[in-house]
């Protein structure tokens, strides 16, 4: 009787999870596991890359005290190639509970913390297509011999702004959609997407260390690998489209939307995809190294993008990458002004907000060294 007992239970378990993929945390998150659901038309198949067995994909909301909500993609490199994809991936595959940051703007008892009262929806990454992808690419990593990886960041993000729109208040007065790496890079392809679900809100969309360091041969592969879609109504923009243009012309068309960056001027990590995607393609560093080609690069890229009105960049001293997840989001002030109050100012649409950079050499390090890493 007890083993029919216990065996009742797990199926009862079971139904339960599957009825209602939603688990409630100690610490007031929700980490939620969509299904195959339809939003805004489309057909959205949830998942992970499929390099590991791991390939279930879980996001995390929290309510808030304020009409208010942050969504935030999470980082974790990107592919383009068999080696790069699935015999040395430079990427973080699946999703686990150890992906839900505990530090910077996820640290919402530090009274410094201007969100601390917002809501959050964090929506983690695992396809290596920057949160745009939305089908599968069989690559080739010996003769005869083919792995699928699945690049569904965009239908993993549609699903956690889905349940967002179901479950959370139906309107928010400001939104901040930001994103660390290559989550930064993915708040171009995810703004259209929030724009349309929340068209009455102010938005405000911050790029945490996601400048794009690719050359143009990257462009095309990834577009047909991650089978991305080009946006069709934006002026000023090549197809496949570069980074930086969907910054610009965004900017130029929302103009009632504040567009920022923040960057280390020597960021390791981003130098370190920069020497590894430019060795692929059998492309030399223009100067004496990577180093000097990524903060050479990263000068003209902010150049070019400062010229509207409506975007800012915070360009810090020294290569450590990314802040938000980082206790120096309460620390880092090496541009004149503390990151905090920079980042404060903007989503209080101050007068004040400005361009910033560190000066003199911005901390260049004595010797080029670069790595891998979040």
């Amino acid at each position: 009787m007890g083993t029919r007992r216990l065996l009742w239970l797990w199926a009862l378990a079971c139904i339960v999870s599957f009825l209602f993929p939603e688990i409630l945390l100690a610490d007031g998150w929700t980490k939620v596991t969509p299904g195959p659901s339809t939003f805004m038309g489309r057909d959205l198949r949830p998942m992970c890359s499929g390099l590991t067995s791991n390939s279930e994909y879980s996001f995390w909301a929290k309510e808030g005290s304020t009409a208010n909500l942050v969504i935030y993609l999470q980082g974790g490199g990107a592919c383009w190639s068999p080696d790069s994809c699935v015999l040395n991936p430079t990427y973080y595959p699946d999703v686990t509970d150890q992906d839900l940051y505990q530090y910077g703007i996820f640290d919402l008892a530090n009274q410094a913390n201007p969100f601390r009262n917002w809501y959050f929806l964090y929506v983690p990454y695992c396809t290596a297509d920057l949160h745009w992808g939305s089908g599968e690419w069989q690559y080739q990593v010996a003769p005869g011999m083919a792995v699928t990886i699945h690049h569904r960041g965009l239908d993993n993000f549609l699903s956690a702004l889905s349940w967002a729109k179901k479950n959370f208040p139906r309107k928010f007065k400001k939104i901040l959609l930001t994103g660390s790496s290559a989550g930064a890079m993915g708040t171009m392809g995810s703004f259209p997407w929030v724009k349309k679900v929340y068209p009455t809100s102010k938005l405000y969309v911050l790029g945490d260390a996601g400048i794009g360091v690719g050359p143009r041969e990257l462009d095309a592969i990834t577009k047909l690998h991650w089978h991305l879609e080009s946006p069709q109504d934006l002026k000023g923009v090549s197809d496949p489209p570069r980074l930086s243009e969907l910054w610009m012309a965004y900017a130029d068309k929302f103009k009632n939307v504040r567009f920022a960056e923040y960057i280390a001027a020597w960021d390791d990590t981003l130098t370190w995809y920069m020497d590894r995607i430019y060795t692929d393609f059998g492309i030399a560093p223009r100067e004496a190294n990577f180093c000097e080609d990524f903060h050479s690069l990263l000068r003209q890229d902010l150049a070019e993008k400062q010229r509207r009105r409506n975007y800012k960049s915070y360009v810090a001293s020294g290569n450590v990458h990314v802040i938000l997840p980082r206790p120096q989001f309460y620390t880092e002030s090496s541009a004149g002004i503390s990151f905090l109050e920079w980042l404060r100012r903007m989503v209080e649409d101050s007068k004040d907000w400005e361009n910033v950079t560190c000066t003199a050499d911005c901390g260049r390090p004595e010797v080029c060294q670069h790595i891998w890493g979040d």
